[in-house]
Parts: structure tokens; C-alpha cells; sequence
């Protein structure tokens, strides 16, 4: 009899272990499952942002390229502007140099005609002048002293022949003013003065 009381006390035993190590095993298989859903939904946030992160890098490499891009223009861009100021400077010193020099000319031309004497002036609508000798000569005109008197031809009014409007570069289509001209206007406004004028650099 005390062996069938140990025998069923020892199921019992048995069957108390097994429960409570099943309830504890169940237990744990439920830790563990709570564990691992939070692992698997640590592991998909972790995804989420791991993707949003290469997004966000795959927007900024794409802005730094554009940045990258639009820095070699701007490079590009200042490297011609340089280099259009340093031809415009260039240009710039060879028209006042050609102005300069033209003016130069033309004063020699125009100084070296003084005393010349035509011995007849011939004139379109009015006399020929005889012994006509020039004795001044400006942008728009020259004036002879000849037998009859004193006449001042203008280019305005067509008086003067063409052959001296071109010979001593006068009237409005004058070359060395031309050039003059474009020389001032080729002069930043920097370095003129209040009238317009170049200033003396």
C-alpha cells in the first residue's frame, strides 16, 4: 500500500512539475513571442526610417550635384565675364588710341594746309575763288583769304567742295570725331563726371 501511495504521489509530483513547467514554458513562449513582435516591429521601424534616411541622402546627393552644376556655371560664367572685361578694356584702349591718334593726324593735316594757296577755287552755285590761301580750318568749315575778300565755306551748307570735307576729315561724318565719340561712350559711367565728361584718369 505505501508503494501505491508513493507511486500516485509520485504522478502527482510528476504531474505538478509537468504542469508548472509547461505553465512556466508557456509562459516564456509568450515572453518571447511579445519579444519578438517588438523585435519585428522595432526591425520595420528601423526599415521605415533607414528608407526614409536614403531618400532623404538621395535628395541631398541630387542637390548637391544640382549645387555642384550651377557652381561650375557661375564659374564658367565669371571666367567669361572676365574675360569679356579684359577685351572690352582692350578694345576699349585701342579705339581712344586710334581716336587719339587720328585726331593727331588730321590736326598735322590740317595745320600743314594753313597758308596753302589755291590759284582758283571752283565752287558749285557760285564764282570761283582766285588766289584763294587758307588761313583757318575747324570741324565744319574753312576759310580763304582770296582776291575779292574773306569766305568762309561750310560743310553744312554744302559750300565746300567734297575733296577738302575728305582731305581734312570735316562735317558731321568726320572719322576722328566718330572715333572720339565712340571712345567717350565706351568710358564707364564711373569715370565720367556729373556732365558726362571723362574725367582726366
Amino acid at each position: 500500500m505505501f508503494e501505491f501511495r508513493f507511486s500516485s504521489l509520485l504522478k502527482a509530483l510528476l504531474l505538478i512539475t509537468c504542469v508548472l513547467g509547461g505553465y512556466e514554458y508557456l509562459s516564456k513562449l509568450d515572453q518571447l513571442k511579445a519579444e519578438l513582435a517588438e523585435l519585428k516591429a522595432r526591425a520595420e521601424t528601423a526599415r521605415e526610417t533607414a528608407e526614409l534616411r536614403r531618400q532623404e541622402w538621395t535628395e541631398i546627393k541630387t542637390a548637391q550635384d544640382k549645387l555642384d552644376k550651377l557652381a561650375a556655371r557661375m564659374a564658367e560664367v565669371i571666367r567669361q565675364r572676365d574675360l569679356l572685361d579684359t577685351l572690352e578694356r582692350k578694345l576699349t584702349g585701342e579705339i581712344r588710341y586710334l581716336a587719339d591718334s587720328m585726331a593727331t593726324a588730321v590736326e598735322k593735316a590740317r595745320a600743314s594746309a594753313l597758308g596753302t594757296v589755291i590759284p582758283e577755287l571752283r565752287l558749285m552755285g557760285r564764282p570761283a575763288l582766285h588766289n584763294a590761301k587758307i588761313f583757318k580750318i575747324n570741324d565744319d568749315a574753312i576759310a580763304f583769304l582770296h582776291e575779292d575778300g574773306v569766305a568762309n565755306l561750310q560743310v553744312k551748307t554744302d559750300d565746300l567742295p567734297m575733296e577738302f570735307v575728305q582731305k581734312y576729315d570735316l562735317g558731321p561724318k568726320s572719322i576722328h570725331q566718330g572715333l572720339q565719340r565712340l571712345a567717350d561712350e565706351l568710358v564707364p559711367p564711373s569715370k565720367k563726371d556729373t556732365s558726362g565728361k571723362t574725367k582726366n584718369l
